[in-house]
């Protein structure tokens, strides 16, 4: 399970529902020119939480046929309602996926024993491996050092996706669970989460520079720090200009002239317009120009 993942967009017909030929046509992408080692199915960057259970699992199921078993696959099936994550994680386990991820409980002001026991009902009903998601930037949910120890303590919690910049956490947690998996979650940091040897990251920006990613990770691994660095530059390069423009409309326009049609992200989001248009041919050359040179 170690590697790097993209997070995989979402990608929709004009009406707002999911694209099974667009979906394929993003996984090979995804696998042959980004050369991930894994997807994460159904995230905030799938647009997740815009979604009905039933387009859930058209998407996890045209994500996995056209996988066809040659990268690991998770399924997020985080939600408020544990009839829905029961349902997704029985659908990911019949699909041939390998793991499920959550993210923490959303919106009401959770504290620390129900968001424990949260993750243990998860963990106890699922027949797949449960990798928790820590985003507290999005969901104001703040786990503590104690609360990840009883949290991965669980036998069927393997790791956690984790998308924070608290380093000296993330420091902590390596060295009390050095056979758990940790997964990075901010492309803009992955040089610093590797070098404090986390397992691999799961990032939206993957699924244009995820070969990026995989370079600096296998940088890192041979102790060339300034290489490493050069790539992280480059990739925060790329973030500046989407975070700029419009993160998931712009990744979408680039991944576009790769000739791979992702179509609008859905509403309330706003729809695809001139700025995110002309800031993806940007970074589209960007991306070409490096890659040429390398």
């Amino acid at each position: 399970m170690d590697g790097i993942y993209s997070a995989l967009l979402g990608v929709f017909d004009e009406t707002g529902k999911p694209n099974e030929i667009g979906i394929q046509n993003l996984v090979e992408h995804n696998i042959t020119h980004c050369g991930v080692d894994g997807l994460y199915v159904c995230g905030s960057t799938g647009e997740n939480f815009l979604l009905p259970t039933s387009y859930k699992k058209e998407i996890l199921k045209a994500v996995a046929t056209q996988a066809s078993g040659r990268i690991k696959l998770i399924a997020h099936v985080g939600s408020n309602v544990y009839e829905e994550i029961e349902e997704l994680s029985d659908f990911a386990l019949e699909c041939g996926y390998d793991a499920i991820s959550a993210v923490t409980p959303y919106y009401y002001k959770f504290n620390s024993t129900e968001i424990k026991a949260y993750y243990k009902h998860i963990a106890d009903y699922s027949k797949l491996p449960l990798i928790i998601y820590n985003i507290p930037l999005l969901t104001s949910v703040v786990l503590s050092r104690d609360d990840f120890k009883e949290i991965l303590n669980h036998p069927n919690i393997i790791g956690v996706k984790y998308t924070s910049s608290d380093f000296y956490l993330l420091e902590r947690l390596r060295n009390d669970f050095p056979n758990k998996y940790i997964y990075s979650g901010f492309d803009e940091t992955l040089l610093c989460a590797c070098v404090l040897k986390t397992n691999g990251a799961i990032g939206s920006t993957y699924n244009i520079i995820g070969h990026w990613a995989k370079a600096l990770r296998e940088c890192v691994d041979l102790n060339k720090i300034e290489q490493a660095r050069e790539i992280q530059k480059n990739m925060n390069t790329v973030i500046d200009m989407l975070c700029e423009s419009g993160l998931y409309a712009t990744m979408k326009e680039v991944i576009s002239l790769y000739g791979v049609s992702c179509g609008e992200c859905r509403a309330p989001m706003s729809p695809t317009n001139l700025t995110h248009k002309d800031m993806a041919k940007k970074i589209y050359m960007f991306i070409e120009n490096i890659d040429k040179s390398i």
